[in-house]
């Protein structure tokens, strides 16, 4: 059985499946490249929030002892200032 000579509309039919198969390719592709830029820029998000967090916890340890050095000190001169408040305005001298 001989095969017919494609006419015009298949050649045109053929060429457009052609088209269409190599643009879903070029889709597919561009779809895991997109997903691999994603996953490497959240990989270095992550790091940098676990960067972060340990200068967070960092500072917030500095922050407390030096707070828990300056604290009775500010008592201290807390309750001085209240005392000389006191006879400031009891009328008293030293």
């Amino acid at each position: 059985m001989a095969r017919k000579k494609e006419g015009k509309a298949e050649k045109v039919f053929k060429q457009f499946g052609k088209n269409m198969d190599s643009v879903i390719n070029d889709i597919k592709e561009s779809e895991r490249y997109t997903r691999l830029k994603i996953n490497e820029r959240i990989s270095v998000l992550n790091k940098d929030v676990e960067h972060l967090e340990g200068h967070l916890s960092n500072a917030s340890h500095n922050i407390k002892s030096h707070w828990d050095e300056a604290r009775p000190n500010l008592e201290r001169a807390g309750q001085e200032l209240r005392k000389a408040m006191q006879t400031l305005f009891s009328g008293r001298a030293y």
